[in-house]
């Protein structure tokens, strides 16, 4: 191996244990979790996806992966966010704390997802929210 691809990988190393740090940092330095946000990281774990259109499969996966990073993938899935305006403030909060690990192009992605599966799944909430902010 030439030292060029062993100074590369190197380098790879250092920065995917630096992110993991400063992940595993912000977390320290949370709060303790509120008792409800505590009782959706205890709910379902996965959703049955297998009806959802393709694109829309691919961003849960990307969800699993990019949420799950730093808190259950279970508190998305059970929370009571639903509408657009909802997801798309928590989605901006998630992305300013995880910095680069999510992109704009992921936020989008993940967006699409949470506010279609919130419509599909989640369907009686979603109708009940969007007549009280119609009020």
């Amino acid at each position: 191996m030439s030292m060029k691809r062993i100074a590369s990988a190197a380098i790879m190393v250092m920065l995917s244990a630096t992110t993991l740090a400063l992940v595993v940092r912000a977390q320290e330095k949370e709060e303790p979790l509120d008792p409800k946000i505590a009782a959706f990281d205890k709910g379902k774990v996965s959703i049955d996806v297998s009806k959802y259109p393709p694109e829309i499969k691919a961003s849960y996966k990307l969800m699993t992966t990019k949420c799950g990073k730093c808190h259950t993938v279970a508190r998305g899935i059970n929370c009571e966010y639903v509408l657009a305006d909802e997801w798309e403030r928590y989605i901006k909060r998630m992305m300013r704390r995880a910095g680069d690990f999510i992109t704009a192009d992921d936020g989008k992605k993940l967006y699409d997802f949470l506010v279609y599966d919130s419509k599909v799944r989640k369907k009686d909430l979603f109708d009940k929210k969007t007549k009280e902010a119609a009020k």
